[in-house]
Protein backbone atom coordinates (compact mmCIF):
# COMPACT_ATOMS: atom_id res chain seq x y z
CA UNK A 1 0.00 0.00 0.00
CA UNK A 2 1.40 3.85 -1.24
CA UNK A 3 1.92 6.04 1.63
CA UNK A 4 -0.66 8.58 0.29
CA UNK A 5 -3.29 5.29 0.58
CA UNK A 6 -1.78 4.45 4.03
CA UNK A 7 -2.60 8.24 5.59
CA UNK A 8 -6.03 8.10 3.68
CA UNK A 9 -6.88 4.96 5.44
CA UNK A 10 -5.21 6.02 8.95
CA UNK A 11 -8.21 6.53 12.16
CA UNK A 12 -8.80 9.52 12.82
CA UNK A 13 -7.73 9.43 16.02
CA UNK A 14 -4.09 8.36 14.74
CA UNK A 15 -4.27 11.39 12.56
CA UNK A 16 -4.89 13.42 15.81
CA UNK A 17 -1.94 12.07 18.11
CA UNK A 18 0.25 12.20 15.01
CA UNK A 19 -0.34 16.03 14.52
CA UNK A 20 -0.11 16.99 18.18
CA UNK A 21 3.16 15.19 18.67
CA UNK A 22 4.37 17.48 16.03
CA UNK A 23 3.36 20.05 17.93
CA UNK A 24 4.99 19.08 20.76
CA UNK A 25 8.18 18.38 19.11
CA UNK A 26 7.85 21.62 17.52
CA UNK A 27 7.33 23.52 20.31
CA UNK A 28 10.11 21.76 22.15
CA UNK A 29 12.60 22.72 19.12
CA UNK A 30 11.42 25.82 18.63
CA UNK A 31 10.59 27.66 21.77
CA UNK A 32 6.48 28.08 20.65
CA UNK A 33 4.75 29.51 23.88
CA UNK A 34 1.74 27.35 23.93
CA UNK A 35 0.55 29.74 26.98
CA UNK A 36 0.30 32.66 25.43
CA UNK A 37 -1.93 35.50 27.21
CA UNK A 38 -4.68 36.45 24.39
CA UNK A 39 -6.40 39.92 24.95
CA UNK A 40 -8.10 40.54 27.91
CA UNK A 41 -7.00 37.82 29.36
CA UNK A 42 -6.40 37.74 33.44
CA UNK A 43 -3.63 36.99 34.83
CA UNK A 44 -1.44 36.27 37.70
CA UNK A 45 2.09 37.96 37.40
CA UNK A 46 5.59 38.74 39.34
CA UNK A 47 7.11 42.16 39.41
CA UNK A 48 10.14 41.75 37.53
CA UNK A 49 11.27 45.56 38.14
CA UNK A 50 10.02 48.75 39.34
CA UNK A 51 10.56 51.93 36.92
CA UNK A 52 9.86 55.50 37.41
CA UNK A 53 7.16 55.42 35.28
CA UNK A 54 5.72 51.72 34.71
CA UNK A 55 6.19 48.39 36.24
CA UNK A 56 7.87 45.69 34.44
CA UNK A 57 6.04 42.18 35.04
CA UNK A 58 6.26 38.79 34.15
CA UNK A 59 3.40 36.45 33.23
CA UNK A 60 4.66 33.24 33.19
CA UNK A 61 5.22 33.96 28.90
CA UNK A 62 8.26 33.98 26.88
CA UNK A 63 7.88 38.20 27.12
CA UNK A 64 7.26 40.38 29.62
CA UNK A 65 4.48 43.22 30.17
CA UNK A 66 4.72 46.73 31.17
CA UNK A 67 1.59 48.00 33.11
CA UNK A 68 2.42 52.24 32.16
CA UNK A 69 2.14 55.10 33.90
CA UNK A 70 -1.26 55.97 32.89
CA UNK A 71 -2.87 52.59 34.43
CA UNK A 72 -1.13 53.18 37.94
CA UNK A 73 -2.62 56.59 37.70
CA UNK A 74 -5.77 55.03 38.25
CA UNK A 75 -4.85 53.09 41.09
CA UNK A 76 -4.75 53.68 45.39
CA UNK A 77 -1.39 56.00 45.19
CA UNK A 78 -0.57 54.07 48.84
CA UNK A 79 -0.97 50.50 46.71
CA UNK A 80 1.85 51.85 43.82
CA UNK A 81 3.45 53.18 46.67
CA UNK A 82 4.36 49.72 48.04
CA UNK A 83 4.55 47.55 44.86
CA UNK A 84 8.04 45.83 45.14
CA UNK A 85 10.11 43.72 43.07
CA UNK A 86 9.35 39.76 43.65
CA UNK A 87 5.30 40.81 44.36
CA UNK A 88 2.78 38.93 42.88
CA UNK A 89 0.01 41.36 41.21
CA UNK A 90 -3.16 40.84 39.00
CA UNK A 91 -2.83 41.78 35.44
CA UNK A 92 -4.93 41.95 32.60
CA UNK A 93 -3.63 41.85 28.73
CA UNK A 94 -4.10 45.09 27.51
CA UNK A 95 -2.23 44.46 24.09
CA UNK A 96 -0.50 41.57 22.91
CA UNK A 97 3.25 42.19 21.53
CA UNK A 98 4.11 43.02 18.37
CA UNK A 99 7.08 41.99 16.73
CA UNK A 100 9.73 42.16 20.07
CA UNK A 101 7.86 43.98 21.91
CA UNK A 102 5.86 43.92 25.15
CA UNK A 103 2.53 43.11 26.30
CA UNK A 104 0.33 45.90 27.84
CA UNK A 105 -0.88 45.31 30.80
CA UNK A 106 -3.32 46.51 33.44
CA UNK A 107 -3.43 46.52 36.98
CA UNK A 108 -6.71 48.75 37.26
CA UNK A 109 -8.16 46.60 35.07
CA UNK A 110 -7.68 43.67 36.80
CA UNK A 111 -8.96 44.84 39.89
CA UNK A 112 -12.66 45.32 38.40
CA UNK A 113 -12.18 41.72 36.62
CA UNK A 114 -11.85 40.57 40.05
CA UNK A 115 -14.60 42.34 41.57
CA UNK A 116 -16.98 41.81 38.40
CA UNK A 117 -16.30 38.26 38.84
CA UNK A 118 -16.89 38.23 43.11
CA UNK A 119 -20.16 40.03 41.89
CA UNK A 120 -21.16 37.24 39.94
CA UNK A 121 -20.35 34.44 42.18
CA UNK A 122 -22.62 36.50 44.89
CA UNK A 123 -25.65 36.68 42.35
CA UNK A 124 -25.45 33.00 41.62
CA UNK A 125 -25.00 32.00 45.38
CA UNK A 126 -27.58 34.08 46.99
CA UNK A 127 -25.02 35.64 49.45
CA UNK A 128 -25.71 38.00 51.98
CA UNK A 129 -22.55 40.69 51.61
CA UNK A 130 -22.20 44.31 53.97
CA UNK A 131 -21.12 46.93 52.08
CA UNK A 132 -20.96 50.68 52.80
CA UNK A 133 -22.93 53.46 51.86
CA UNK A 134 -20.68 56.34 49.60
CA UNK A 135 -22.86 58.65 47.79
CA UNK A 136 -26.24 58.88 46.44
CA UNK A 137 -28.37 60.27 43.17
CA UNK A 138 -32.01 60.71 42.37
CA UNK A 139 -32.56 57.36 42.30
CA UNK A 140 -30.87 55.62 44.99
CA UNK A 141 -27.30 54.73 46.87
CA UNK A 142 -23.95 54.13 45.80
CA UNK A 143 -22.31 51.34 47.87
CA UNK A 144 -18.09 50.42 47.96
CA UNK A 145 -17.79 47.27 46.05
CA UNK A 146 -13.83 47.50 46.06
CA UNK A 147 -12.57 48.77 43.24
CA UNK A 148 -16.32 49.26 41.55
CA UNK A 149 -19.44 50.96 43.10
CA UNK A 150 -22.72 49.39 43.06
CA UNK A 151 -26.50 50.67 43.33
CA UNK A 152 -28.95 50.33 45.30
CA UNK A 153 -32.42 51.51 43.90
CA UNK A 154 -34.67 53.38 46.08
CA UNK A 155 -37.21 51.03 45.85
CA UNK A 156 -35.07 48.26 47.58
CA UNK A 157 -34.11 50.51 50.38
CA UNK A 158 -35.72 49.71 53.41
CA UNK A 159 -38.02 52.13 55.28
CA UNK A 160 -37.47 54.52 52.69
CA UNK A 161 -40.88 56.90 52.81
CA UNK A 162 -42.80 57.27 49.55
CA UNK A 163 -43.93 60.98 47.97
CA UNK A 164 -41.29 62.66 49.13
CA UNK A 165 -40.23 65.81 47.52
CA UNK A 166 -36.71 66.23 46.37
CA UNK A 167 -35.67 68.04 49.20
CA UNK A 168 -36.57 65.48 51.66
CA UNK A 169 -35.41 62.62 49.57
CA UNK A 170 -31.82 64.26 49.40
CA UNK A 171 -32.04 64.42 53.18
CA UNK A 172 -33.11 60.67 53.69
CA UNK A 173 -30.62 59.50 51.48
CA UNK A 174 -27.52 61.65 53.25
CA UNK A 175 -28.53 59.63 56.13
CA UNK A 176 -27.56 56.76 54.63
CA UNK A 177 -23.95 57.79 53.94
CA UNK A 178 -21.24 56.48 55.62
CA UNK A 179 -23.29 53.53 56.87
CA UNK A 180 -23.25 49.69 56.27
CA UNK A 181 -25.64 47.68 55.29
CA UNK A 182 -26.52 44.20 54.24
CA UNK A 183 -27.39 43.65 50.48
CA UNK A 184 -27.92 40.78 48.07
CA UNK A 185 -26.66 41.48 44.40
CA UNK A 186 -29.31 41.18 41.74
CA UNK A 187 -27.75 42.30 38.60
CA UNK A 188 -24.28 42.00 37.06
CA UNK A 189 -23.64 43.58 33.57
CA UNK A 190 -19.86 44.33 33.49
CA UNK A 191 -20.15 45.49 29.74
CA UNK A 192 -23.11 47.68 30.59
CA UNK A 193 -20.87 48.36 34.27
CA UNK A 194 -24.50 47.65 35.84
CA UNK A 195 -24.23 46.55 39.40
CA UNK A 196 -27.54 46.58 40.89
CA UNK A 197 -27.92 45.62 44.75
CA UNK A 198 -31.12 44.91 47.19
CA UNK A 199 -31.08 45.86 50.82
CA UNK A 200 -34.76 45.09 50.91
CA UNK A 201 -34.52 41.27 49.90
CA UNK A 202 -31.31 40.69 52.20
CA UNK A 203 -33.08 42.21 54.76
CA UNK A 204 -35.81 40.06 54.19
CA UNK A 205 -33.76 37.34 54.36
CA UNK A 206 -31.46 38.05 57.02
CA UNK A 207 -34.34 38.33 59.36
CA UNK A 208 -35.85 35.34 58.40
CA UNK A 209 -32.78 32.99 59.48
CA UNK A 210 -32.86 35.37 62.60
CA UNK A 211 -36.31 34.69 63.81
CA UNK A 212 -36.22 30.89 63.08
CA UNK A 213 -32.84 31.30 65.10
CA UNK A 214 -34.39 33.22 68.02
CA UNK A 215 -37.49 31.46 68.61
CA UNK A 216 -35.26 28.13 69.03
CA UNK A 217 -33.70 29.82 72.28
CA UNK A 218 -36.54 32.66 73.35
CA UNK A 219 -38.56 31.75 76.37
CA UNK A 220 -41.16 34.04 78.63
CA UNK A 221 -39.24 35.66 81.13
CA UNK A 222 -35.38 36.09 78.88
CA UNK A 223 -34.28 39.58 79.01
CA UNK A 224 -32.74 41.05 75.58
CA UNK A 225 -31.36 44.31 74.21
CA UNK A 226 -32.99 45.62 71.54
CA UNK A 227 -33.58 48.82 69.55
CA UNK A 228 -36.86 50.95 68.68
CA UNK A 229 -38.10 50.55 65.17
CA UNK A 230 -41.13 52.26 64.91
CA UNK A 231 -43.73 54.12 67.31
CA UNK A 232 -47.64 53.78 67.26
CA UNK A 233 -50.20 55.16 69.39
CA UNK A 234 -50.79 51.63 71.23
CA UNK A 235 -46.94 50.87 72.31
CA UNK A 236 -43.81 50.59 70.15
CA UNK A 237 -42.15 47.60 68.06
CA UNK A 238 -38.80 46.69 69.32
CA UNK A 239 -36.17 44.35 66.71
CA UNK A 240 -34.67 42.31 69.06
CA UNK A 241 -32.53 40.45 66.90
CA UNK A 242 -34.60 39.47 63.82
CA UNK A 243 -37.74 39.66 65.53
CA UNK A 244 -39.80 42.72 66.23
CA UNK A 245 -41.45 42.49 69.66
CA UNK A 246 -44.50 44.80 70.55
CA UNK A 247 -44.19 46.82 73.71
CA UNK A 248 -47.13 48.28 74.58
CA UNK A 249 -47.75 51.80 75.88
CA UNK A 250 -48.51 49.96 79.66
CA UNK A 251 -45.77 47.96 79.67
CA UNK A 252 -43.32 50.76 78.69
CA UNK A 253 -42.83 52.18 82.89
CA UNK A 254 -44.73 52.50 85.93
CA UNK A 255 -45.66 56.12 85.10
CA UNK A 256 -47.94 57.61 82.84
CA UNK A 257 -47.48 57.31 79.61
CA UNK A 258 -49.80 58.55 77.23
CA UNK A 259 -47.78 58.27 74.16
CA UNK A 260 -44.42 55.79 72.99
CA UNK A 261 -43.23 58.94 71.92
CA UNK A 262 -42.71 60.73 75.33
CA UNK A 263 -40.57 57.69 76.72
CA UNK A 264 -39.35 56.51 73.54
CA UNK A 265 -37.13 57.58 70.37
CA UNK A 266 -36.54 55.74 67.35
CA UNK A 267 -33.01 54.05 67.14
CA UNK A 268 -33.18 53.84 70.35
CA UNK A 269 -31.60 50.75 72.65
CA UNK A 270 -33.51 49.63 75.12
CA UNK A 271 -33.76 46.12 77.60
CA UNK A 272 -36.72 44.61 77.75
CA UNK A 273 -38.46 41.16 79.02
CA UNK A 274 -40.23 38.59 77.04
CA UNK A 275 -43.55 38.35 78.42
CA UNK A 276 -45.30 36.38 75.48
CA UNK A 277 -44.43 34.24 73.14
CA UNK A 278 -46.65 33.26 69.91
CA UNK A 279 -44.29 31.12 67.91
CA UNK A 280 -47.08 30.06 65.62
CA UNK A 281 -47.94 33.83 64.30
CA UNK A 282 -44.35 34.58 65.67
CA UNK A 283 -45.12 37.35 68.06
CA UNK A 284 -43.36 38.57 70.95
CA UNK A 285 -44.71 40.77 73.82
CA UNK A 286 -42.25 42.81 75.62
CA UNK A 287 -42.09 45.09 78.88
CA UNK A 288 -39.72 47.44 80.23
CA UNK A 289 -41.67 48.03 83.68
CA UNK A 290 -40.84 44.70 84.86
CA UNK A 291 -37.09 45.33 84.63
CA UNK A 292 -37.77 49.22 86.75
CA UNK A 293 -37.81 49.51 90.13
CA UNK A 294 -41.25 49.52 91.27
CA UNK A 295 -42.08 52.92 93.25
CA UNK A 296 -44.65 51.16 94.99
CA UNK A 297 -42.26 48.87 96.93
CA UNK A 298 -41.08 51.17 99.67
CA UNK A 299 -43.78 53.50 99.36
CA UNK A 300 -44.85 53.63 103.21
CA UNK A 301 -41.32 54.58 104.39
CA UNK A 302 -41.57 57.46 101.32
CA UNK A 303 -44.85 58.60 101.99
CA UNK A 304 -45.92 58.30 105.92
CA UNK A 305 -49.42 59.81 107.24
CA UNK A 306 -49.50 63.03 107.37
CA UNK A 307 -46.66 64.24 105.20
CA UNK A 308 -47.54 67.17 103.14
CA UNK A 309 -45.85 66.70 99.79
CA UNK A 310 -46.27 68.64 96.50
CA UNK A 311 -48.15 66.67 93.36
CA UNK A 312 -49.21 67.13 89.77
CA UNK A 313 -53.20 66.34 88.84
CA UNK A 314 -53.33 64.16 86.56
CA UNK A 315 -57.07 63.45 85.45
CA UNK A 316 -60.32 64.78 87.05
CA UNK A 317 -63.06 61.49 87.61
CA UNK A 318 -66.61 62.57 89.28
CA UNK A 319 -65.64 61.75 92.66
CA UNK A 320 -62.41 63.22 92.70
CA UNK A 321 -59.32 63.86 91.30
CA UNK A 322 -56.02 61.98 90.27
CA UNK A 323 -52.33 63.76 91.62
CA UNK A 324 -49.03 61.70 90.99
CA UNK A 325 -46.12 62.07 93.48
CA UNK A 326 -43.50 60.91 90.85
CA UNK A 327 -43.28 58.87 88.36
CA UNK A 328 -45.62 55.68 89.00
CA UNK A 329 -47.23 56.86 91.99
CA UNK A 330 -50.48 58.42 91.86
CA UNK A 331 -52.92 58.91 94.70
CA UNK A 332 -56.52 59.88 94.90
CA UNK A 333 -58.07 63.24 95.87
CA UNK A 334 -61.74 62.56 96.77
CA UNK A 335 -63.84 65.32 96.43
CA UNK A 336 -64.59 66.18 99.94
CA UNK A 337 -60.64 66.87 100.07
CA UNK A 338 -60.47 69.01 97.42
CA UNK A 339 -60.85 72.17 98.78
CA UNK A 340 -63.16 73.83 101.66
CA UNK A 341 -66.19 72.54 102.55
CA UNK A 342 -67.44 76.33 101.89
CA UNK A 343 -67.00 75.43 98.24
CA UNK A 344 -69.95 74.47 96.30
CA UNK A 345 -68.75 72.99 92.97
CA UNK A 346 -64.74 71.96 94.48
CA UNK A 347 -64.06 69.97 91.09
CA UNK A 348 -63.41 73.21 89.56
CA UNK A 349 -60.38 74.30 91.60
CA UNK A 350 -58.00 71.59 89.36
CA UNK A 351 -57.56 70.97 86.56
CA UNK A 352 -55.23 68.82 85.03
CA UNK A 353 -51.69 69.87 84.82
CA UNK A 354 -52.02 72.22 88.29
CA UNK A 355 -48.93 71.95 91.13
CA UNK A 356 -50.58 71.06 94.06
CA UNK A 357 -49.19 70.49 97.69
CA UNK A 358 -51.19 67.29 99.66
CA UNK A 359 -51.43 66.14 102.89
CA UNK A 360 -50.69 61.88 102.81
CA UNK A 361 -53.69 60.39 104.69
CA UNK A 362 -52.95 56.92 104.09
CA UNK A 363 -51.37 54.62 102.19
CA UNK A 364 -51.94 50.90 100.78
CA UNK A 365 -48.94 49.43 99.41
CA UNK A 366 -50.59 46.29 98.70
CA UNK A 367 -53.27 47.85 96.85
CA UNK A 368 -51.08 50.44 94.92
CA UNK A 369 -53.49 53.08 96.91
CA UNK A 370 -53.02 56.62 98.29
CA UNK A 371 -55.36 58.39 99.93
CA UNK A 372 -54.70 62.23 99.35
CA UNK A 373 -56.04 65.62 100.73
CA UNK A 374 -55.50 69.61 99.41
CA UNK A 375 -57.96 70.74 101.89
CA UNK A 376 -55.93 69.41 104.94
CA UNK A 377 -52.56 70.29 103.45
CA UNK A 378 -53.08 73.43 104.54
CA UNK A 379 -54.39 72.72 107.93
CA UNK A 380 -51.64 69.74 108.62
CA UNK A 381 -53.14 69.77 112.28
CA UNK A 382 -56.54 68.99 110.65
CA UNK A 383 -58.74 65.28 110.56
CA UNK A 384 -57.86 62.67 108.79
CA UNK A 385 -61.57 63.92 107.18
Amino acid sequence: MSEAASKRTAPVGEEAKSSDLQLFEQYLSTGIDLDMPGRGDLREGVIVEVRPTELLVNVGSKRDGVVPQSDLAKLDPEFVKNLREGQTVDVVVAKQPEDDSVFLLSIADAQQKRDWSTAEKLLASGEITTRKVVGFNKGGLTVEFSHLRGFVPASHVIDMPRNLNEDQRRDEFEGHVGHEMRLKVIEVDSKRRRLVMSQMLAEREYRSVQREELFKHLAVGSVVEGVVRSIRPFGAFIDIGGVDGLLHVSEIGYGNVNHPREALAVGESVRVQVIRIDSENQRVALSRRRLLTNPWDSIEQRYAAGTVVPATITRIADFGAFAELESGVEGLIHVSELADIAVAEPLKTVRAGDKVTVKVLRVDAKRQRIGLSIRQASDPGGGAG
